[in-house]
């Protein structure tokens, strides 16, 4: 029987980019925004949803570049700079000044 868990890094970025509107839904859910998953992708397409705030379109637009930052550099190594890059496109336009390194 094949290990179905033993990816490749081809079959895992497969895997993350058909999940990303699903991921970045259930991470506004964690963040107590009132979103559900057609809105989500709505909002990940460019659109805009009424009842909600601009400041929680911007969590779920931010997950999103968050998301692309990743995907795009996934073969970068993971060190601190890295990482507070993904930090800082989470809080941006949220936090004042987030720090990038």
């Amino acid at each position: 029987m094949k290990d179905r868990y033993n990816l490749t890094l081809e079959q895992n970025i497969f895997l993350a980019k058909r999940n990303v509107v699903d991921l970045i839904w259930k991470s506004a859910k964690l963040e107590g925004i009132a979103v559900t998953f057609p809105e989500t992708q709505q909002i990940y397409d460019g659109g805009n949803i009424a009842h909600l705030r601009v400041d929680e379109i911007i969590i779920i637009n931010n997950l999103k570049h968050a998301w692309q930052f990743i995907l795009s550099t996934i073969q970068d190594e993971i060190q601190y700079n890295y990482i507070a890059s993904t930090h800082s496109l989470v809080g941006s336009n949220l936090i004042e000044a987030p720090r990038e390194n």
